[in-house]
């Protein structure tokens, strides 16, 4: 357990780890649950966990929730899209009694065998975080969609991947790499969580180290090193993440397609466009998946529209609330291997008599074309 926390209310209450359901073999590649509470004292508790292929079953995460009621409801989707692993999403929710700041826990067995870097034990696996309430306004401290990070690391260059996590509450955010249960040491020594930032780095000088697993007869394709963390809001609350590197080389095999990241700043009422573009190592074409991936941050007032044909994202901020949203999209090569692009766009204060033009960020051949208040487009490897 990387995190300890104590109920304020003075309710003792044991944490029980719920089991996942029983398998023949290992099968666990990693999680991170991310909790939020309504005004009522609804908390909801949505996991994205990742399982081998085949592996995946709708009842196999089941969180516990120190001092909160037992379960209320659960609703669980698979996503087999991805050729190097199944990605199960589930929803469950519980009513809290009071202020209070709450542990949640959930642990099955067991991890993928081990291979490659062999960095982590094949055993059970404990997975944790938790929210602080103030017993009468919704929060929702940290807002992470693991679904979005790219696990491929090319050994022949750096890897460098944003973790992307946003709060909804305005919280400021810190990271760390603290190893989860049964994971003996992060995948390299230059393995760094950029504390501030989220950002994710190996050099390219220690790429070459994360190799292949062979275990299983290739089963456990793509789970080459294990990695962890926490994103920590300023209140105390926190998600821990825990997920498998996926070590590749630059021919030979496929290889997943690189989406670009971009961001952009402008005041309310703004309208912003961006077009998302995408590349491939293999130079296979690389196809949008119909309609967003994901939306963190605050709920827009309008929902934004995005053309997959074109890439084109356009969102109208008329209405939404100050603060940082993240859109993101999926693409995919023909052998439905997948990376997720994020949108970053920070909404400021209007100032008095200024008012709104359009935003606009476009990437093409290395041409940016900036709004009002600008835009970085940065890729999301290095």
């Amino acid at each position: 357990m990387t995190h300890k926390c104590t109920l304020i209310f003075g309710l003792a209450a044991a944490l029980v780890a719920a089991a996942a359901a029983e398998s023949s073999a290992s099968h666990f590649r990693g999680a991170a649950m991310v909790p939020s509470v309504s005004s009522s004292g609804l908390l909801t508790v949505r996991t994205t966990s990742f399982w081998r292929k085949g592996q995946a079953i709708f009842d196999e995460i089941n969180p516990s929730v120190a001092g909160g009621s037992g379960q209320l409801s659960e609703v669980s989707s698979i996503d087999s899209s991805d050729a190097r692993f199944d990605v199960l999403t589930t929803t469950h929710t519980y009513q809290l009694p009071g202020a209070g700041t709450y542990q949640i826990s959930a642990s099955g067995c067991c991890r993928v065998a081990s291979g490659g870097r062999a960095n982590w034990s094949e055993s059970n696996w404990t997975m944790n975080s938790a929210i602080v309430w103030n017993g009468s306004s919704a929060a929702n401290p940290i807002a992470f969609n693991f679904g979005s990070v790219q696990p491929e690391v090319s050994r022949l260059s750096s890897y460098s991947q944003n973790l992307n996590a946003t709060s909804p509450d305005g919280l400021a955010l810190s990271y760390n790499q603290n190893l989860n249960q049964n994971i003996n040491f992060q995948p390299t020594p230059s393995f760094l969580v950029n504390t501030s930032t989220g950002l994710m780095t190996i050099p390219s000088s220690e790429t070459p180290l994360i190799t292949d697993n062979t275990t299983l007869g290739g089963q456990n394709v793509g789970a080459d090193a294990a990695f962890s963390g926490n994103i920590v809001a300023a209140n105390g609350s926190f998600v821990e993440f825990d997920w498998m590197f996926d070590g590749v080389d630059a021919q030979g095999v496929n290889n997943a397609p690189d989406v670009a990241d971009g961001a952009l700043a402008n005041i309310v009422g703004t309208v912003f466009n961006f077009t998302f573009t995408a590349s491939d190592p293999d130079g296979d074409p690389v196809t949008f998946d119909p309609g967003l991936f994901a939306i963190l941050g605050p709920v827009p007032a309008i929902a934004p529209v995005f053309n997959n044909l074109t890439g084109l994202l356009t969102w109208d901020s008329a209405g939404s609330a100050l603060g940082t949203y993240i859109f993101q999209v999926r693409g995919r090569d023909p052998g439905n291997l997948t990376d997720i692009g994020s949108l970053t766009v920070t909404l400021r204060r209007p100032q008095q008599g200024v008012v709104p033009e359009p935003a606009s960020l476009l990437v093409h051949g290395g041409l940016l074309a900036c709004g009002l208040l600008g835009a970085v487009w940065h890729r999301r490897k290095a």
